[in-house]
């Protein structure tokens, strides 16, 4: 293996080198039945869904073996409410190269950028039954305050995991009782990909 480097996307690489690399590292999740929705996203709908954010890849010579992206918003949620939000997003890593470093390498350039952009928290959605992802987030001390649905076109239920960069607000009990109370009401109205359970006429 030949020595990785942790940079933001250069104009060389295409976004379409994103969106395979992309495909390819969501290979173990489509065997255990998780269908991500990147990976059906062409290299210009990647392009757009990052506009305005950044784009970091881990490089192996010229090939592209991990990706990470970011966005920063502004939270219109009850735990980010006109906060500034670092949103991670576009995550991706070659089967051949999880679990070696490529995952800390382009964290560690991540959180640099986050740390520059004086944001109140970090966001990662992730699926329901991504377990991997959700164990790397609670050792980080995200905390899980949301269900979702998901968007369009996938067939999973996915969770919004938060964590507070100067000191969370809100108690561990409140924050389980928001979470239980969205769970409740997402899995009532919606399917997974924001499809009604039930047909309102």
């Amino acid at each position: 293996m030949e020595k990785i480097q942790y940079i933001e996307k250069p104009d060389w690489i295409s976004w379409d080198a994103i969106h395979e690399c992309l495909v390819q590292s969501h290979q173990v999740n489509a065997q255990e039945g998780l269908h991500m929705t990147n990976q059906d996203l062409t290299g210009e709908a990647l392009k757009k869904k990052l506009a305005g954010g950044y784009c970091f890849v881990a490089l192996e010579g010229n090939k592209v073996v991990g990706v990470f992206g970011l966005k920063i918003l502004v939270g219109k949620k009850w735990w980010s409410w006109k906060k500034k939000v670092a949103y991670n997003c576009l995550d991706g890593i070659l089967p051949d190269y999880q679990g070696t470093d490529v995952y800390f390498g382009l964290n560690d350039l991540r959180m640099k950028y986050i740390k520059n952009s004086d944001v109140d928290m970090i966001q990662s959605n992730t699926a329901e039954n991504n377990w991997r992802v959700r164990k790397i987030c609670k050792v980080k001390k995200f905390k899980t305050v949301q269900y979702s649905a998901t968007g369009k076109g996938a067939d999973y239920y996915s969770v919004i995991m938060v964590k507070w960069l100067h000191g969370c607000p809100y108690s561990d009990r409140f924050i389980n009782l928001m979470f239980k109370i969205s769970k409740f009401v997402v899995k009532t109205i919606w399917k997974p990909g924001y499809k009604y359970r039930f047909w309102f006429n």
